[in-house]
Order: structure tokens, then C-alpha cells, then sequence
């Protein structure tokens, strides 16, 4: 088990919670800006390979590989219903 691929998917779920926000927040002022602020999404996946290239054991395999990506449909799922309450 590496400490090293847990610490970059935490990093992962984190930062990708953050672009969802912060491409909620940009859509909110412009539209446009809005769909270009998708482009932040590229970093949490970079994130994510790199952790599932840095897993040794199992548990880092299975958290880099399917725990991460369905916490991040569920962040995205989540923003996306809060999305009424903020515009």
C-alpha cells in the first residue's frame, strides 16, 4: 500500500470538489466563461492517474480506480442540485 497514490487521490476527490464550485460560481457571473472554466477539470483527472500509477496494493487500486471516480459523480450530482440554491 503507498501512501503516496491515497495522499494524490485525496488530493483528486479535493481538488475536483473545488473546479466543480469554482465552474458553478464562473457560471453564475457569465456563461460562457462558465464552459471555458470545464477546462479546470483536466487537473483532478492528471491527479487521479497519477495515483492509479503510483498504487502498489489493493486497496490503493481500488480507491484510484472506482472509489474516486464515483465520488466525483457524486460531488458533481451534488453541486448540480445546489445549483438552484445559489443562482
Amino acid at each position: 500500500m503507498s501512501g503516496k497514490s491515497i495522499r494524490f487521490s485525496i488530493y483528486s476527490i479535493v481538488l475536483f470538489a473545488l473546479a466543480v464550485l469554482g465552474i458553478i460560481y464562473i457560471f453564475k457571473f457569465n456563461i460562457l466563461m462558465g464552459i471555458a472554466g470545464v477546462v479546470l477539470l483536466v487537473f483532478p483527472v492528471m491527479i487521479q492517474r497519477k495515483a492509479l500509477d503510483e498504487a502498489s496494493g489493493n486497496f490503493d487500486k481500488i480507491l484510484a480506480k472506482y472509489i474516486v471516480p464515483v465520488l466525483a459523480i457524486v460531488i458533481t450530482l451534488l453541486a448540480i442540485m445546489s445549483l438552484a440554491l445559489w443562482i
